[in-house]
């Protein structure tokens, strides 16, 4: 089985993320993807906004109409700084070494990835896919990593976050459901 494993803050999931996720499925003939929201960086600075209760949430309403995706908690219930390797790690064992990950990332992280804890450990359990971002080129990117063949994607978290705050328009960058339940339940007020 060829699983795709996509972690990150998702504060807020948005349709970035899916476009990301779909392509890397269709495009690298993964049996599923995974999306797997952090418990909290290893930069202290960029903590998540939203609980992870509602991030899980928002995640959950966003792929709701994918049966390719699913949602691991593992990093929110392990808790503690999440780690990549880690991420791996339990979705092998719960799958009980029957699979091929690949890990995606976004650009950005991409130029960094050496730089991560145990990152050679990493880098030989999984084959990193690689989204395209609007961020600054800070070097080559590996030449073993796949590249996902989309346009690079505008849309940030932080961006859809600041626009709640300032109240600008952000509702065209989120599923329509996670609109709805993010001003119910006031996840960013």
């Amino acid at each position: 089985m060829k699983l795709g494993i996509f972690g990150g803050s998702f504060d807020p999931i948005h349709l970035g993320h899916i476009k990301i996720a779909a392509a890397a499925y269709s495009q690298f003939a993964l049996d599923k993807v995974i999306f797997s929201p952090l418990n909290s960086t290893w930069d202290k600075k960029t903590k998540p906004k939203a609980s992870p209760e509602n991030r899980v949430k928002m995640c959950r309403i966003a792929i709701e109409k994918y049966d390719f995706f699913e949602i691991s908690c593992a990093d929110i219930k392990r808790g503690g700084i999440t780690r990549s390797i880690n991420t791996v790690n339990d979705i092998i064992t719960d799958n009980k070494n029957n699979c091929f990950i690949y890990l995606i990332i976004g650009e950005d992280s991409a130029y960094q990835i050496n730089q991560w804890n145990q990152s050679k450990d990493l880098l030989l359990k999984a084959k990193i896919i690689v989204a395209p971002r609007e961020v600054k080129k800070r070097g080559i990117i590996n030449e073993s990593f796949n590249l996902i063949d989309i346009d690079k994607i505008g849309i940030s978290s932080s961006t859809i976050r600041e626009n709640i705050k300032k109240n600008k328009n952000w509702e065209q960058y989120v599923d329509p459901n996670v609109f709805k339940y993010i001003l119910k339940n006031k996840v960013y007020k």
